[in-house]
């Protein structure tokens, strides 16, 4: 992930603002604030999320807020759910599984409906709704792993050390201040440079600025990995208007506060299994890198819903970009073993590289829907939603590192569409529902990341004025990663990474 400035601290203390270049993107990092689970209540979840001519549901509020003003009563809404994920990864003919399991808060709200005793009135009711949603769950942990991949992690270094030509003497320092010294002299680069050296990857050159390897050649045969843990949350707290206008009309609005807590704890390791190496010559890397990153967003719904028929009602819907203002912690270290010695070198500077804040923009979507109501016994439910994911941007424009993501939006990534259908039937107190979910891949060129298939199903028990709903979902996605996630001259070796989902949602619903 790009850093454009950092402040500097030791501990507790912030040292100073240096202005550097920054840590290269991950694709999947990219991905990740416009991704979501579609969280909601157990009967959201049941029909695949098809709600947005359907109305009547809390979390139906997300995909068309017009929807607020087809509940008849007050309701108020909890939902739970019990999250597995489960990761298989191939990295040179290797697989590796590892899985999470944990709960997830997926959604609590309540609406209020007023009705107009004024039988002439042009509007009929009005609904004022707040909601809040887990829109994505980033707890996570995968694992990649092989042999037979011939650039050593090294590589890596050696390209940003002699790009950044860093001056010798900047790495005279020793531990946290020498680290400090390199981040004054050229940022991230420095820092990377400074590690490489401490930790005897990198020898300087015989010209200032210039350096050279202490790693293994590509002729050599190296087993690398990586250990991925995520966790956090997105997040959405969202304030709905909605009226009913005349017998037919439906409209609605969203006020939307994004709330995005994420950290990323990444380990890369290399093993060279050269029998031969001169003495002193590194021949283990456990490059480790921890990624905090916060912040707040705010984004807008708008949403009208039409009752063509008693029976065939038709929604359609604008979600605004999601404008954020975000922050990053980053804390690394390094260690590595050499041929001849049998001590480990290790460094680990005391230091926390704090961003300033920057903004990006997610890209808006649009969404049309179709609901068909028969006979108050169950109804069929299908939306189509569009997203342009070039349209994501980062700021300030005028940005080195910014100008370099944004112009990787514009030429890898596209308008991606979104196919749901869902339905329901009741049997008396009972409803029985089910769906399906189809998201394509927003990149272009490379296959970053899959397209999501995802289906569902459910059931709910209505007693007296209140019900409990029960929710099965299963998706799927693949993407491609690798040990050092590089978006420009990338060095390694994809991995397939799978991850397949499994949420079971219980929610209690009570109308008042």
């Amino acid at each position: 992930m790009y850093i454009n400035k950092f402040i500097l601290g030791l501990s507790a203390s912030i040292l100073t603002i240096s202005t550097i270049q920054a840590q290269e993107p991950n694709p999947l990092d990219i991905a990740r604030y416009s991704e979501s689970d579609m969280n909601g209540t157990a009967r959201f979840r049941g029909m695949s999320g098809a709600f947005g001519a359907v109305g009547g549901d809390l979390s139906a509020l997300k995909i068309n807020p017009a929807g607020g003003a087809i509940f008849n009563y007050n309701q108020a809404a909890f939902s739970m759910s019990l999250v597995n994920k489960n990761n298989r990864t191939n990295y040179m003919n290797n697989e590796e599984s590892k899985n999470y399991t944990g709960l997830d808060v997926g959604q609590v709200g309540t609406v209020f409906v007023f009705n107009s005793n004024d039988p002439a009135a042009t509007m009929k009711k009005f609904a004022i709704g707040i909601n809040y949603e887990s829109t994505k769950n980033h707890h996570n942990d995968y694992t990649l792993i092989g042999t037979g991949q011939t650039n050593s992690l090294g590589e890596y270094f050696y390209q940003l050390a002699n790009n950044g030509r860093i001056p010798h003497d900047a790495l005279n320092g020793d531990d946290t201040q020498g680290y400090l010294d390199a981040a004054y002299a050229n940022g991230f680069l420095g820092q990377q440079t400074y590690l490489a050296y401490k930790s005897y990857i990198l020898d300087t050159g015989k010209n200032d600025g210039e350096y050279t390897s202490n790693f293994g050649t590509n002729k050599d045969t190296y087993t690398q990995g990586k250990f991925v843990s995520t966790s956090g949350y997105s997040s959405k707290f969202s304030g709905n208007f909605s009226a009913q206008l005349g017998d037919r009309i439906f409209v609605g609005g969203n006020l939307n506060l994004h709330l995005f807590d994420h950290t990323q704890n990444s380990r890369a390791v290399e093993v060279n299994h050269a029998t031969d190496l001169p003495k002193g010559m590194v021949n283990s890397i456990l490059y480790s890198n921890s990624l905090y990153t916060y912040g707040t967003g705010f984004s807008f719904t708008l949403g009208v819903i039409g009752q063509i028929t008693d029976e065939l009602r038709a929604g359609v819907s604008y979600e605004s970009p999601t404008w954020y203002n975000l922050k990053e912690e980053l804390t690394q270290g390094i260690e590595t073993t050499r041929s001849g010695f049998s001590e480990t070198s290790w460094l680990y500077p005391n230091v926390v590289n704090i961003s300033d804040r920057y903004r990006l923009q997610t890209p808006g979507s649009y969404t049309g829907s179709l609901a068909y109501v028969f006979n108050k016994k169950g109804l069929i439910s299908v939306d189509y939603s569009v997203k342009d994911y070039s349209n994501q941007r980062f700021s300030p424009k005028n940005s080195y590192t910014h100008d370099i993501l944004n112009t990787f939006y514009d030429t890898e990534m596209k308008t991606a569409s979104e196919f749901r259908i869902g339905g329901e039937y009741k049997i008396k107190q009972v409803s029985l529902r089910g769906g399906y979910r189809f998201e394509e891949s927003p990149y272009k060129n490379t296959k970053y990341m899959g397209d999501l298939n995802s289906f569902s199903a459910g059931i709910g028990y209505e007693f007296g004025n209140a019900r409990l709903d029960l929710a099965y979902t299963h998706s799927a996605r693949s993407y491609k990663t690798n040990v050092l996630d590089m978006t420009v001259n990338n060095l390694y070796d994809n991995a397939n990474w799978k991850i397949k989902e499994n949420w079971v949602s219980l929610s209690y619903v009570i109308n008042f």
